[in-house]
């Protein structure tokens, strides 16, 4: 096997996810403890969903005394953009039944952007990269929860902002050398800024993702021709 499609350097390759993903999964377990969600739940939320965006809204709507069943479907609202990265990325590359399974259970928006600048991934290597994101969430997530008294509020809200600065960084490095696509996120970006005016937060963003790909798609199709 090629030795940067191992496992082990799958796992090195996590590594600016990991930066990223600790202070933010630290956040996380600060805000819901001080929010008052009993741990289990917390590091449930951690385990079993797996999605920074969601769980922070989560905590949100926790603390507004929204209902369960309006808490599911906004949650899910906001996870159908995974749908879009799933196809994408599952078209992408061709991988084994069992290796698609996993990759959709290890899929979030930080891994799809590093992945899917590699123009051969293999098994391993794909495993290795979201191995090592997981286990850096809920890692962070736990330092959080058993922290969550000790550090200041104002302290653990600029945390939350360390979301923002990955996702920043990982699109930088996904437009490297490719400039001339930029109108993409900023297409996106507009489309989300004027949606949320009208839409719920949850629904406006998945819609800004679809208008992104599909302005996208058209103008890849034009510089085609």
């Amino acid at each position: 096997m090629n030795q940067d499609q191992t496992f082990l350097s799958g796992l090195k390759g996590s590594a600016p996810i990991m930066t990223g993903y600790i202070p933010i999964a630290i956040a996380y377990g600060v805000i819901g403890i001080q929010e008052g969600i009993p741990p289990w739940v917390l590091l449930s939320m951690s385990i079993l969903i797996y999605a920074g965006a969601s769980q922070f809204m989560a905590i949100n709507l926790f603390s507004m005394g929204i209902s369960p069943i309006e808490m599911m479907f906004t949650i899910g609202v906001i996870n159908l953009r995974h749908i879009v990265m799933g196809i994408s990325f599952q078209n992408r590359f061709a991988f084994s039944f069992k290796d698609r399974i996993l990759s959709s259970l290890g899929l979030t928006d930080e891994t799809f952007a590093t992945l899917s600048l590699r123009k051969d991934l293999a098994p391993a290597y794909m495993r290795g990269v979201m191995v090592g994101s997981y286990g850096s969430w809920i890692f962070g997530a736990v330092m959080g929860i058993l922290f969550g008294h000790v550090l200041p509020p104002i302290l653990s809200q600029g945390l939350a902002i360390a979301i923002y600065v990955l996702f920043i960084t990982l699109l930088t490095a996904s437009l490297k050398g490719r400039w001339k696509i930029v109108y993409i996120p900023l297409s996106s970006m507009m489309a989300n800024l004027l949606l949320s005016t009208i839409l719920p937060s949850g629904l406006s963003i998945v819609l800004s993702i679809l208008i992104g790909a599909i302005i996208g798609s058209i103008q890849g199709g034009v510089d085609d021709e």
